[in-house]
């Protein structure tokens, strides 16, 4: 926590940090909204502890003032350090992966600087991926961050086989306290096999070996408290995706997404709202098709809950997931806390949405879902187990679906 005495005008001599065994002093300071010889601002002594929450390198924070002479404090920034590195195998489940074994070996601070270091591996009925990540979040202290990732996976979408290797190269800046832009340079290589005879034409016209190389672009304001768990604040944004033959790529498309959501405390116990839409569209150009792995698949404990993975957008003659070039979503969440020392929360929920294909006009004549949540911000990361069941379509089809995931809420 941390507290401030509101009154005269009060100077920072110093700020003092300690408790910080293995992180540097410099990945505290740089998260700061103040500065010794600053006067003291309570909204943005409130805004340093939220940011260095939202690192998670840390079970506890504390930023107090303690008066050293008349109109003069220091600043004493204290912190408990906890684990930043792990080792984890364990299982999930979903409509999209079936049954699944991760490995992950995560150090979230190396060398006390801050640097992200991941190592990961899934193995499931449907899907094996492979990730190496690598991030500076600040290079030389600055607003500026990069990432690197190399990755390869093999997924079954049941009308079609997707296998995909490639690399990322992304760069962030921070242009205000709240809006942050990301620039990323992708190549990667991807085939298509297995393609089903129900599948349709755009599928089965795409069978082979394809190539993306271009890049992708974001611009989001954030101003939630607590990445893991807010309970206040809005994330607003796009996001937009080019791909180009001129940089030696065989796809060339455009697709952009707008998201945004907000949380809302409720006047009792710690019970919020949660809402959040999304819309995206892409499309080829220069006469080229939308490239299938840029397709949006609705339905699914990500996009529309209670719906097996895609089946809230296009599906084949057999229900299987076909994926679309369009896409609205919309996220109802009451979230109430169940066990509020051990981080776990309840939540019910109502979604609606739908998946358009590029034969089919965008409408609100949405898909319709309802049920619970149960969300853990676990040792080993956010767990989330949802339970849920369309609202809407034949009565064969209203069939409860259980799903598990392993990552942020959103």
């Amino acid at each position: 926590g941390f507290a401030i005495q509101e009154g005269e005008m009060v100077r920072i001599r110093d700020i003092r940090i300690t408790g910080n065994d293995k992180t540097r002093d410099n990945v505290i300071r740089r998260e700061l909204r103040v500065v010794e010889r600053d006067m003291i601002d309570s909204p943005a002594i409130k805004r340093s502890f939220e940011r260095l929450n939202n690192l998670n390198f840390f079970e506890t924070v504390e930023i107090l003032p303690k008066q050293i002479a008349p109109g003069e404090v220091d600043l004493d920034v204290k912190v408990k350090e906890k684990p930043t590195g792990s080792f984890s195998i364990g299982g999930g489940f979903s409509t999209l992966d079936q049954f699944t074994l991760i490995a992950d070996i995560t150090e979230g601070n190396l060398f006390g600087r801050g640097y992200l270091a991941r190592i990961r591996g899934q193995v499931g009925g449907r899907r094996t991926l492979g990730t190496i990540t690598f991030r500076n979040p600040a290079i030389f202290d600055t607003l500026t961050s990069a990432q690197a990732d190399l990755f390869s996976s093999r997924t079954n979408y049941l009308t079609y086989l997707e296998k995909k290797q490639g690399a990322n190269l992304t760069f962030g800046r921070g242009f205000s306290e709240y809006l942050t832009g990301t620039f990323t340079l992708v190549a990667e290589k991807i085939k298509i096999t297995n393609v089903d005879s129900n599948a349709n034409d755009r599928i089965k016209d795409q069978k082979g070996t394809q190539s993306t190389t271009g890049f992708r672009a974001s611009l989001f304001r954030d101003s939630r408290d607590y990445y893991l768990d807010p309970r206040r604040g809005t994330r607003i944004g796009v996001r937009t995706s080019f791909g180009t033959d001129t940089l030696g790529g065989s796809n060339n498309f455009y697709s952009v997404s707008f998201d945004a959501m907000k949380y809302t405390p409720l006047p009792f116990w710690d019970f919020r709202h949660a809402i959040r839409g999304r819309f995206g569209y892409g499309d080829g150009f220069h006469g080229s098709k939308f490239p299938i792995p840029e397709f949006f698949y609705v339905g699914g404990i990500n996009t529309v809950r209670g719906f097996k993975y895609g089946r809230a957008g296009p599906v084949t003659s057999s229900n299987d997931p076909e994926g679309g070039n369009k896409q609205i979503v919309l996220n109802n969440d009451l979230i109430f806390p169940v066990l509020p020392d051990a981080k776990l929360n309840g939540v019910l929920f109502f979604d609606y949405g739908k998946g358009f294909s590029q034969g089919q006009s965008l409408s609100l004549d949405l898909r319709m879902a309802a049920g619970m949540e149960v969300r853990w911000i676990s040792p080993f990361g956010p767990l989330r187990a949802s339970f849920g069941r369309p609202l809407d379509g034949p009565s064969k089809d209203q069939k409860w679906v259980f799903e598990f995931s392993v990552g942020s809420v959103f």
